[in-house]
C-alpha cells in the first residue's frame, strides 16, 4: 500500500469512527504537488497533536530554523505547522482533538522525510518554530488538514503566504460539513 493510499483509507477510517462520514473528505485534489523550491527535508521524529510535530534536519543538512542554544542544529524541534489550528488535546481534550491528531498521523509518523518550508516569522512565543510541510509524494500537510475539516484555517500576520489557499479550503470544508465543522459545531 502506497503512502497515498494509506492516507486515503485512513482518512476515511477517521470519518467512519467519528461519526461524520458524510461530513468528512481526504481532498486529494486540492493539495499542490510539490513542496516549493526553498523547502528542505527533515525528519519527523514525533506528532504532538493535530497542529504540531517535532522534526529534525536530516543528517549533514541544514535545518529550515535557526539552531539556538536550547535546540542545537543536531536535536529535534517543536515545530507548529503554519496557518492551521486544530483542536487541543492537552491539558483537557477538546471535540475534534483526537480526530486531528489522528488526521496528522494519517499523512506524517515518527521517521518520515518531509518538506519544510519557512514564511516571514520563524518562532511563535512559545519557541516552536513554525513551517509549512509537505510529504514525499507532495501532499501540502498544512492545507490537507484544513481542507479535511481536522482544524481550521488560522492567519497570525505575517505569517500568511498560502493564507489565500487556506482560507478557501476552510470554505468548502464548512460548506460540506467535514470534520470539526459536524462533529463539533
Amino acid at each position: 500500500m502506497t503512502r497515498r493510499s494509506r492516507r486515503l483509507a485512513t482518512g476515511a477510517f477517521v470519518c467512519a469512527i467519528s461519526g461524520v462520514l458524510a461530513g468528512c473528505t481526504t481532498s486529494p485534489a486540492a493539495t499542490p504537488v510539490t513542496a516549493p523550491a526553498d523547502a528542505v527535508a527533515v525528519e519527523v521524529t514525533q506528532v504532538v497533536d493535530g497542529d504540531t510535530v517535532r522534526a529534525r534536519p536530516l543528517p549533514g543538512t541544514a535545518p529550515p530554523w535557526t539552531p539556538t542554544e536550547s535546540d542545537p542544529v543536531d536535536t529535534d524541534v517543536a515545530v507548529r505547522l503554519i496557518g492551521v489550528d486544530t483542536p487541543e488535546v492537552y491539558p483537557d481534550l477538546e471535540c475534534g482533538g483526537a480526530e486531528a491528531t489522528d488526521a496528522l498521523r494519517s499523512l506524517v509518523s515518527a521517521g518520515d522525510t518531509v518538506w519544510a518550508t519557512r514564511d516571514d516569522e520563524e518562532r511563535d512565543r512559545y519557541d516552536r518554530v513554525l513551517l509549512y510541510l509537505w510529504t514525499e509524494d507532495g501532499t501540502f500537510v498544512n492545507l490537507e488538514l484544513v481542507a479535511s475539516g481536522a482544524g481550521e484555517a488560522l492567519r497570525i500576520d505575517p505569517n500568511d503566504r498560502y493564507w489565500p489557499d487556506l482560507q478557501a479550503a476552510q470554505s468548502t470544508a464548512r460548506d460540506t460539513a467535514a470534520g470539526i465543522w459536524s462533529l463539533c459545531r
